[in-house]
């Protein structure tokens, strides 16, 4: 139960030139690994935790390149699966005000295809946390695959972790996006999500905790430079403030910080030596949730110092040294 088990899309972003306010505009672009949840996976990793990624890649030369980047990150790959279909393209620009420009080209993306016989039930139950985002839940068969997933590990014991990382481009309307992410939220015993986030799912900005059903216990929210709030079910909640920097790329700040958050709480989980309900609720508990959210934002902080999102992913040691600064 040592592990984090991390389920989701791995892409390849194509980032235009720094700036540049519009896809159109931009004459040259940067490859890069990318997609949150396998982001995160990388993140875990590199904080010295045991993460899986769980997920279907393509036979094309991009599968290849993401499948080495994983491995050579030390994330383990035992749960993915090749198919034939292309690898999912995300290209990318960035304005002057932090403003991202998406445009993909997925039809359908080698990680749209993952199906319920491509996963280990058993593998998924034993996670410590299991951590998947809103990416697959745009097209079947992943949507249900992925909910299923989360059912899985919620009834094995495992801590669920939830990030929308709403995409409008890849859903069929706004309309199927909510309901997805919603369903997506309601499965999760920790939501991390953005402003934007709340506004794409039509949650109030000035109250996420309306999100609180189903299976939540507590929400992290992110702010970017304001830095993020955070609230439990029973009511307690708090806000922690980012370090000031000046901001190199903004890009994959939002998976260090869940990747800083989950580290914290897996953390716990293996402290506590214990699954299941009573377990997940100590581990979200208030003064465990205001440590991980401070870790996550610090961590977060160091992603914007450098470009791209797998290369400023930082170490234990780099966190520590930018939690110290802040306080």
């Amino acid at each position: 139960m040592n592990y984090v088990m991390c389920l989701g899309e791995a892409l390849v972003d194509f980032i235009a030139q720094t700036k540049v306010p519009d896809l159109g505009a931009s004459e040259l672009f940067r490859r890069a690994p990318g997609g949150a949840v396998s982001n995160v996976a990388v993140g875990v990793a590199r904080l010295g935790d045991h993460a899986r990624f769980a997920g279907t890649l393509s036979k094309d030369a991009f599968g290849s390149f993401l499948l080495r980047t994983l491995a050579r990150e030390n994330v383990n790959v035992d749960n993915v699966r090749l198919v034939d279909a292309a690898t999912t393209l995300a290209f990318v620009a960035r304005g002057e005000s932090g403003a991202r420009d998406f445009f993909f080209v997925r039809r359908p993306g080698a990680d749209s295809l993952l199906q319920a016989s491509d996963l280990v039930e058993e593998e998924v139950k034993g996670a410590a946390i299991f951590h998947f985002g809103g990416v697959l839940l745009a097209s079947e068969p992943a949507r249900s695959t992925s909910l299923l997933a989360a059912r899985w590990a919620r009834n094995g014991g495992a801590l669920v972790s939830f990030d929308p990382n709403a995409r409008p481009a890849l859903f069929a309307s706004a309309e199927d996006m909510r309901a997805a992410l919603r369903e997506g939220c309601s499965l999760a015993h920790l939501i991390k999500l953005s402003d934007e986030d709340l506004a794409a799912i039509g949650a109030p900005s000035d109250d996420p905790r309306r999100l609180f059903e189903g299976a939540t216990e507590a929400i992290a929210l992110t702010r970017g430079a304001a830095g993020a709030s955070w609230f439990t079910k029973d009511g307690e909640s708090g806000t922690v403030r980012a370090p000031r920097v000046e901001a190199v790329d903004t890009t994959g700040a939002g998976d260090a910080t869940t990747a800083g958050v989950l580290h914290v709480l897996a953390s716990k989980m293996r402290r506590g030596g214990a699954r299941g309900a009573t377990a997940v609720r100590d581990a979200v508990r208030a003064d465990v949730l205001d440590v991980a959210v401070r870790y996550g934002c610090a961590a977060g902080t160091l992603a914007c110092l450098r470009e791209g999102a797998i290369p400023s992913l930082q170490t234990p040691e780099a966190v520590e040294a930018m939690l110290s600064r802040s306080e």
